[in-house]
């Protein structure tokens, strides 16, 4: 049984985001502080809120959609890049005693079951990896129709953006995550109780024990989870669905004029459309729940 659940939890202080810490020596998940992880957070918050003043200064939008209402909007879609991530990082930091509480508990459950470690959330977490490549090998073909003159908003809103990136999409895979192992928790609850149902002794303090141990999976899906990342959820599907709005706007506008650029949209969109599904796809706790 792997103690960490997940092992991308780790990056949580790498990205700025929470003091979150694993101590192999106690074996559990602790809040812990230091000059490095509170000079990150500061770094990032400061990038964000320099892209949303950049952004606020100059009125600035990615392309000239020829059209008030869709320059208007572009100008939205860049607004809610910083303002978006900078309140989804703030619910985020605001619930992390919350978040270790849910490890801990999590971590009970997982050691009562012998839960093993999920290969899933190991694929969840290469797919992440991947699409950061990809995403830099993005901004870094975008970046020269965008920096043209070297402006220094320019350059701060392209760097707010590939951030956003990179952060977004680790905190929806982190949900994602959290409800792989959730899921994981039910079906090794659901094998103990099959067991002891089958067994020729059936001692009821462990059948009352195994099924509030699935009450109390259920709950924490339920209210712990959704304290945790609901609004995080909230911020960033907006924004994306957003995103993916705005870019099916200009590719209409401009049409493909050559299979390239379509390429290159349906690049920019495609893991856009991934992170927004991705929440949807796998949240289906309910429905094995109903199944068993």
């Amino acid at each position: 049984m792997n103690p960490k659940l997940l092992s991308i939890l780790r990056y949580q202080r790498y990205l700025g985001l929470t003091d979150l810490d694993f101590f192999d020596s106690l074996m559990l998940y602790r809040l812990h502080s230091t000059w490095l992880s509170i000079a990150t957070q500061l770094l990032v918050v400061g990038l964000f809120l320099s892209a949303l003043v950049a952004t606020l200064a100059e009125s600035l939008y990615y392309m000239d959609t020829q059209s008030q209402t869709g320059n208007t909007f572009d100008n939205a879609v860049m607004l809610a890049t910083a303002a978006s991530q900078l309140l989804a990082n703030l619910w985020f930091r605001s619930q992390q005693e919350a978040q270790v509480a849910l490890l801990q508990r999590l971590s009970q459950l997982a050691r009562r079951f012998q839960f093993q470690f999920m290969p899933q959330t190991r694929c969840l977490d290469r797919v992440w990896m991947a699409v950061c490549l990809f995403y830099g090998a993005m901004v870094a073909g975008f970046s020269p129709h965008w920096l043209t003159g070297m402006q220094l908003s320019h350059a701060i809103t392209l760097l707010g953006f590939a951030a956003r990136c990179i952060i977004a999409n680790f905190q929806i895979t982190c949900y994602c995550g959290m409800v792989l192992v959730l899921q994981g928790l039910l079906r090794a609850q659901v094998e103990q109780l099959e067991g002891l149902l089958s067994s020729a002794s059936i001692s009821t303090a462990d059948l009352a024990g195994c099924l509030r141990a699935h009450d109390e999976i259920l709950l924490l899906g339920q209210a712990e989870l959704v304290a945790v990342y609901g609004g995080v959820l909230l911020f960033l599907s907006v924004y994306q669905a957003m995103q993916c709005v705005l870019i099916l706007y200009i590719s209409n506008l401009e049409g493909f004029k050559s299979i390239n650029e379509m390429f290159f949209i349906l690049g920019w969109m495609a893991p856009m459309v991934f992170y927004l599904v991705l929440p949807l796809v796998v949240n289906d706790v309910l429905n094995q729940v109903s199944l068993r």
